[in-house]
């Protein structure tokens, strides 16, 4: 599938459950970009740039008033936890499919 608009272009996409106070991902990619969403839940999402050493933290919250679709470009290491008491859920978007040998596991600090 090929579309014009940005990132759904050749799009591979995925769902990804957290269980309450659970972590996902912990790792970072050498070329693969993608763009998380929140479905449902709420997530503390971790990221630190491989490069510049610069870490960041987003709270999503899927009862909130406004939707984020966080882009994570290669070489950001990303983490995500579920910080609350029910099952959370996140599509993650991407235009390549997936690559084991383009994922490096990484410990982001929660």
């Amino acid at each position: 599938m090929n579309y014009e608009d940005e990132p759904f272009n050749c799009v591979h996409s995925y769902v990804v459950s957290i269980e309450p106070m659970k972590s996902r991902a912990n790792h970072y990619h050498k070329s693969k970009e993608e763009w998380l969403a929140l479905a449902a839940g709420k997530i503390k999402l971790c990221l630190k740039d491989m490069v510049s050493g610069e870490y960041e933290e987003i709270v999503l919250d899927s009862r909130s008033e406004t939707y984020e679709l966080i882009y994570i470009p290669p070489l950001v290491a990303h983490s995500v936890k579920n910080i609350s008491n029910t099952e959370a859920s996140v599509i993650v978007f991407s235009k390549n499919p997936e690559n084991k040998e383009d994922t490096i596991p990484y410990e982001v600090a929660l």
